[in-house]
């Protein structure tokens, strides 16, 4: 199978000219470092609530280019790692809140697409949580049970057979069938960006942060000018460790996807998969399918990396035991598309915190934030955004009483240890995650 590395198969779907940079010192009302999903959902929810306000978005690059851009496109009500890890640190009660909060977003994001007319190649067709091994099984039979109990209504354990018949795959021993959808998730970003900006939002792409002030008006230094602000908001994903009280907050770990050239009718036809639900495997290191709006096949994720010294260097891209595992992975998968042609191959880094939960807050001197997706963030940054929103303006809402707001003193995800301490104790961690995977 022959791959072309290094190419964003999502960049290629729509042409992207980046606005101008900041090019003088200014001052507004609310200040957003970053221009992905995180930092326009917050734009664009507060440009609604409150028209009247100044906003400024500073982007690094442009709107869909970092980890955004890069996203496997699944729309899943899925905050942080997942459920069972949100009922274990914060209780069954509040894991129960989020999870409903958070599915509202998968039907807020179709509904800011058609209202606003952005062809995002939205595909409300869920997706399968599906078991390849008896461990795997024993987890859906626990996750089935935590899901009766938090919403009152017990989801469908489907058998080997009958997910199969969902998507036709030799490895699948079970599945639940959970709410969801599919999107393009760079074009979602670039309308997202187009929308806010037709609200009245300045967006600046190419302006890096140099360095963030706070203060009774915190500064955003940049390479073109001085950004002075009544509120600063950092919605920077793994960048946010550049920042020194996030330092230890997160980590950068890398996912990889592959994407085949459009397969033909007869490709197609080997494998029923009759209503293109997005398929996920019930592991940690999980590896995920889907198809495109072009009937290409995605199938991602794999080995989750961490490079010594938090390395985001482009070159990380190019990982052949990415590719190597994934590629064994997808023959298990599906043996019968031993012909089905890889073209695009790439990988980027996602923004994991200790605790596998985002977190969304304030510092002292205005700096407020979001950070710590996890992997599940086009769903998770439309509700942080609100969340934002909400705590930017203080209200006290059902968005500021979530289990991933910190509390005043903005304590924050719990700290990583320092290099190479890290790297030695993210590596036993991942050891240890596919041990007990393997036994439960």
């Amino acid at each position: 199978m022959s791959v072309l590395k290094n190419v964003v198969y999502w960049q290629e779907t729509e042409p992207a000219e980046p606005g101008p940079p900041l090019r003088e010192s200014l001052e507004c009302d609310v200040c957003i470092v970053g221009g992905g999903f995180a930092g326009l959902w917050t734009a664009y929810f507060l440009k609604l609530a409150e028209p009247a306000l100044d906003i400024h978005v500073l982007e690094a690059e442009y709107s869909g280019h970092g980890a955004s851009g890069r996203a496997d496109g699944f729309v899943t009500p899925t905050l942080g790692k997942d459920v069972e890890s949100l009922a274990r640190n914060f209780g069954e009660r509040r894991a129960a809140e989020a999870s409903r909060a958070v599915g509202r977003s998968v039907l807020g994001i179709g509904r800011f697409l058609r209202r606003h007319r952005v062809d995002a190649e939205y595909e409300p067709t869920g997706y399968l949580l599906a078991a390849t091994t008896p461990a795997q099984l024993r987890r859906l039979e626990r996750d089935r049970e935590l899901a009766t109990r938090l919403s009152g209504a017990a989801p469908g354990l489907l058998t080997a057979e009958e997910a199969r018949e969902r998507v036709g795959s030799p490895a699948l021993l079970g599945a639940l069938a959970s709410v969801g959808a599919l999107v393009n998730p760079f074009k979602l970003a670039r309308g997202l960006a187009r929308v806010v900006r037709e609200l009245g939002v300045t967006v600046h792409d190419r302006t890096p942060a140099l360095r963030v002030v706070p203060g009774a008006r915190p500064r955003v230094r940049t390479p073109g000018g001085l950004v002075t602000a009544d509120h600063v908001v950092l919605t920077t994903n793994v960048h946010q460790s550049a920042f020194r009280p996030f330092r230890n907050k997160v980590i950068p770990v890398w996912s990889y996807a592959l994407v085949s050239d459009p397969l033909t009718d007869g490709q197609l036809a080997r494998v029923a998969w009759p209503g293109r639900e997005g398929l996920v495997e019930a592991r940690t290191f999980l590896t995920c399918a889907r198809f495109t709006a072009d009937n290409r096949l995605m199938w991602a994720g794999g080995p989750a990396l961490y490079f010594p010294g938090r390395d985001l260097r482009h070159r990380r891209m190019a990982e052949p035991r990415a590719y190597r595992a994934l590629l064994t992975e997808f023959q298990r998968f599906f043996p019968m598309w031993r012909d089905v042609a890889f073209r695009y191959a790439y990988g980027g880094p996602v923004d994991i915190t200790r605790d596998y939960t985002p977190h969304f807050g304030v510092l002292p001197g205005r700096i407020w934030y979001g950070y710590g997706f996890c992997g599940n963030g086009i769903s998770a940054t439309h509700l942080g955004g609100q969340v934002l929103r909400d705590l930017l303006l203080g209200k006290d809402s059902e968005f500021t009483r979530l289990l991933c707001v910190d509390g005043l003193a903005g304590q924050g995800a719990p700290s990583f240890p320092p290099e190479p301490l890290l790297t030695v104790g993210v590596r036993g961690a991942s050891r240890v995650l596919e041990w007990r995977e393997g036994r439960s």
